[in-house]
């Protein structure tokens, strides 16, 4: 067994597992510092990640990109032991001084003399890996790992199972950090047992499917085994249970979120032996659910400053509603507060700017014609 749980009487409060062939042990949930507020003082956003530190939470994710995130780490890990937590972070770089520079300044904003964990973050395809190898990346990588400022070198991918087989293969990463839920888990499959056969450490990213787990509990109601669970709780578990998924990495933004995601946990139990087969019933063929929109916001901002999250947000409403208009259109008004008229709706102009940064390589264009059509029908 890989993993052990730490109790407190008879509750388990938090589960930690090895993360691959590192020698680190790392809780079950993971606080991705992502979806942390921007709008606070920075105090008081490192208060929810000193938070997750006190709930046992040991696993730390961030990204230059995220914002103000890797500061608001910085600010909390002074009342945090260095020893205790282990950090993770990534660097999309394309050239070697690129990756020193970004290595060196995630250091110098969270105020730590290493990285436990770096990824080569971001790669699409191999082609993308391939250009980022002739640059040089990879050598450096490993130059800073030999250095000391980075102690295990991993790969943030979306990849299919097969390309990211082939990934491995070129050169022995010792994580992975992927996209993986219970409503998708049947297209990351081949992945994650790619990983797994290598011993490496299996980070799943978007463990919520993006917030559309709990924004849809009527929806996702076939995903719990008790009528006390919450469908949060629920699908991280069904991540926990998993012997091949390391960490399951939740965006956090405040305690409330911190306390479910730990009871997942607490909560705790083997699943029945035909839960998986269970909720690949619910997997539609046609793939749909895996082209659910994570609402990462990489494809903004738009050049036209179409509000493209809160466009693909109502999109996927369109999907799980049995494809209604009304339902797009419905969800714009109440939930976003986008009103019939409204510009943004129909400014598209259709550059294609947005589906090159898409990591998920979603048809954006196409369904904000959807969107800007069932707007137009409805008036």
């Amino acid at each position: 067994m890989n993993w052990n749980a730490v109790s407190e009487g008879n509750n388990t409060v938090m589960i930690y597992k090895n993360y691959g062939k590192t020698g680190l042990k790392v809780s079950a949930i993971g606080f991705g510092g992502m979806r942390l507020p921007s709008e606070c003082p920075i105090e008081e956003a490192a208060a929810i990640v000193k938070a997750g530190f006190d709930a046992g939470i040991n696993y730390f994710d961030t990204a230059p990109g995220y914002g103000r995130s890797e500061d608001v780490f910085g600010c909390a890990f002074k009342t945090m032991p260095r020893d205790r937590f282990i950090l993770s972070t990534k660097t999309n770089a394309d050239s070697a001084e690129k990756a020193r520079r970004d290595v060196e300044n995630s250091l110098r904003r969270m105020g730590v003399d290493s990285i436990d964990i770096l990824h080569m973050w971001c790669v699409m395809d191999m082609a993308n890996y391939r250009h980022r190898v002739e640059h040089g990346v990879l050598d450096e990588l490993i130059k800073m790992r030999d250095e000391g400022l980075v102690r295990h070198l991993a790969v943030s991918t979306h990849m299919n199972g097969e390309e990211m087989g082939g990934l491995f293969r070129e050169y022995p990463f010792e994580g992975v950090l992927l996209g993986c839920s219970a409503i998708n888990f049947p297209y990351r499959e081949r992945g994650i047992a790619e990983a797994a056969e290598r011993n490496m450490g299996v980070v799943v990213m978007n463990p919520l499917g993006g917030g559309l787990i709990p924004g849809h509990p009527e929806y996702f109601e076939y995903l719990k085994t008790s009528p006390e669970e919450t469908v949060t709780e629920a699908a991280l578990r069904f991540l926990i249970d998993d012997p091949a998924i390391t960490v399951a990495l939740v965006g956090l933004a405040n305690e409330k979120q911190i306390a479910e995601a730990v009871r997942a946990v607490e909560g705790y139990r083997p699943l029945p032996p035909n839960y998986k087969d269970r909720l690949r019933s619910h997997t539609p063929e046609d793939g749909s659910l895996d082209k659910l929109c994570t609402s990462c916001g990489y494809c903004q901002p738009c050049p036209m400053k179409v509000p493209i999250v809160k466009l693909m947000d109502a999109y996927n409403h369109y999907i799980l509603n049995d494809r209604t208009p009304n339902n797009i259109t419905d969800r714009l008004n109440w939930h976003w507060g986008i009103r019939k008229g409204d510009p943004a709706v129909a400014s598209c102009i259709e550059c294609g700017c947005c589906e090159s940064k898409c990591t998920q390589k979603l048809p954006i264009v196409s369904r904000l014609r959807t969107v800007a059509q069932s707007v137009r029908e409805s008036e």
